[in-house]
């Protein structure tokens, strides 16, 4: 009995490796990271990397005025979310062809990346709680998906917060927003190179 539980354990353990060596490990990059591919992104000449949807955002302690402040924002989120990522791909030296919002033609990676929270903050609950509290936060989504398969390889969920002067820095949201875009931007091309090989 106990011989054959033992290698029934043993059978179970090697196929529970067997199937994790197949998929290339998680980036340890943003907050929360999915990946289910087995070969790396350099097995793709072109990336598409599309424009934020920022339509179905939620807004958190903001209101009706710096809605839309944040709605007049949104071009520009755009243009510093998808050339902060074209730039940094170029400079690293990964993809041979970049594309902005194209129309996928073959084996082609896309790159869907989504705002599901604009948190203006509080800043009376940052002065006088603390402890992080009431920072101003954008948490962002990402997906880069095959465009044969339309098979999604792997994902990934951050949150952006806070301030750049420490905890007591009580300028508003409207500089922060563009920041924490870029800041997510950039760490998404960090994502993808730790990928790519």
């Amino acid at each position: 009995m106990k011989k054959t539980l033992l290698a029934l354990f043993f059978v179970f353990a090697t196929s529970v490796m067997a199937m994790s060596a197949d998929t290339l490990p998680k980036p340890d990059v943003l907050n929360e990271e999915n990946v289910s591919m087995t070969k790396g992104f350099s097995s793709y000449d072109t990336i598409i990397i599309n424009n934020l949807d920022m339509d179905h955002a939620e807004y958190s302690r903001v209101d009706e005025e710096e809605k839309n402040k944040i709605e007049s924002m949104k071009p520009m989120m755009n243009t510093i979310f998808t050339s902060t990522i074209e730039t940094e791909l170029k400079k690293r030296k990964l993809f041979k062809n970049i594309k902005i919002n194209a129309k996928p033609e073959g084996n082609e990676l896309i790159y869907n990346a989504a705002v599901d929270e604009f948190n203006a903050g509080s800043r009376a609950l940052t002065m006088f709680v603390g402890f992080g509290s009431g920072k101003v936060h954008v948490v962002m989504t990402g997906k880069f998906i095959d465009a044969k398969t339309g098979k999604e390889l792997a994902s990934f969920k951050d949150q952006e917060a806070g301030g750049f002067f420490g905890s007591q820095d009580l300028s508003g949201f409207e500089g922060k927003f563009p920041a924490f875009v870029g800041r997510i931007a950039t760490l998404s091309t960090d994502f993808i190179e730790k990928l790519y090989k």
